[in-house]
């Protein structure tokens, strides 16, 4: 082990009820990102953090998507007024080293106001159990002890760090991409600290993922008396969603799911209008295309007589590519991990989240960068408790190679 891997590891073993403290304290704040209270107090709570450590923390509130996308914003928080959302947060300070390094992170998770009754955080053995503890809160800990390590070990750390953390990355980070797209300019590297995957492994490219709104409008009519005058829009809707369905293709990492369906207004009236809400996922923006026709073609089908269907579907977050700066980058975390002797995988995922953004900017990034975890928007949520302090370890020690100016050797 190397002596800047010996000082960040002592730190961190001498830090670890305290990761674990401030992960806790974390996760048992409710901040759906319904929640602006909630996920206020989350910001606040890290950026304190942030603030003992020399960053300078401020607020930013991002744009509104463009009118015509506006039905976006009811498919990713129904009912719910964009105004009402919480302050993004941004911290930043001046390091000793090169380059210049983005860190991503989110406040919000995906669980509904109310979870904390029923699952609440709790440690099962080698596990911490709890709503968004895997995605992100556990990495909210991990990026704040390894820039804590920096500063209380005065290892040098890239020329410039800059942070932002999203209030609303859960529904579909409509406002936060524009001040992450404004930070991510003119960084050298970005992470991003949502957990590691299947055991541990960091996430090098991630999918283009998108949302659809399918309506299909049909004939009302009673469904005793008048039954040949109606035209449900349920069947044909059924028609569509077989058809939808088999679009999917894992083997060209390409996934669509109809996730909600609402249709009709009483047992005993045939439904005259149906809608439904998709997830698209692929590979890349040309797969997307080709997608896109064939979702077109499907609406414009004519599956029962009398039915018509509208499509609305829009990709809110490109994909991560994996490029030979990626592998680049994998080679410095690699050289950290085995300093620190600690192995891991880097794979590809079918998700996306904050680091999304960053790809077409053609900024290499690793995600995946908290401690590992699992069951994601289950109440089997969870992560490995040793691995909050491996991870801040693995985050701290790329950082101050980075910094050192391992990319330039």
């Amino acid at each position: 082990m190397t002596a800047p891997a010996r000082v960040i590891r002592d730190y961190l073993d001498a830090h670890r009820d305290a990761l674990l403290d401030l992960t806790a304290d974390l996760v048992r704040i409710e901040s759906h990102a319904t929640q602006p209270e909630g996920v206020d107090a989350v910001g606040d709570r890290v950026c304190r953090e942030l603030e003992a450590a020399g960053y300078a923390t401020t607020r930013a509130r991002g744009a509104r998507v463009p009118p015509d996308r506006r039905w976006l914003e009811e498919v990713m928080m129904p009912g719910f007024d964009p105004a009402r959302l919480a302050d993004h947060r941004i911290a930043r300070k001046q390091g000793r080293g090169t380059g210049r390094v983005l860190l991503l992170g989110d406040l919000d998770t995906a669980f509904l106001p109310g979870t904390t009754n029923r699952f609440a955080f709790h440690v099962e053995g080698d596990r911490a159990l709890g709503p968004g503890i895997a995605d992100m809160k556990g990495g909210l800990a991990v990026m704040t002890y390894a820039l804590k390590t920096l500063e209380a070990t005065g290892l040098a750390a890239p020329g410039e760090i800059v942070i932002v953390l999203s209030a609303d990355e859960q529904a579909g980070s409509l406002t936060a991409r524009p001040v992450i797209e404004a930070e991510a300019r003119g960084a050298d590297w970005a992470f991003c600290l949502e957990c590691a995957r299947d055991g541990g492994n960091l996430m090098g490219a991630r999918a283009q993922i998108g949302a659809g709104r399918l309506e299909v409008e049909g004939r009302t009519a009673h469904a005793g008396s008048a039954y040949q005058k109606g035209v449900s829009a349920i069947q044909a809707m059924a028609h569509k969603v077989l058809a939808i369905h088999a679009l999917t293709d894992p083997a060209r990492e390409v996934y669509l799911c109809v996730g909600q369906i609402q249709g009709g207004w009483r047992r005993t009236a045939v439904p005259g209008h149906c809608t439904a809400t998709l997830d698209v996922r692929t590979p890349s923006a040309a797969v997307w295309a080709e997608i896109e026709a064939k979702l077109g073609e499907i609406a414009g089908r004519v599956d029962l007589a009398g039915a018509a269907a509208t499509l609305r579907l829009a990709s809110h977050r490109p994909a991560l590519p994996w490029t030979p700066d990626t592998d680049r980058l994998i080679g410095i975390a690699r050289e950290a991990g085995a300093e620190l002797g600690c192995a891991f995988g880097v794979a590809r995922s079918y998700a996306a989240g904050s680091s999304a953004f960053v790809g077409p900017l053609g900024i290499p990034c690793l995600d995946g960068m908290g401690p590992a975890g699992g069951d994601l928007m289950t109440d089997q949520e969870h992560i490995v408790v040793a691995t909050l302090a491996e991870r801040a370890a693995l985050l701290a020690t790329i950082l101050a190679k980075l910094g050192a100016g391992a990319w330039t050797r």
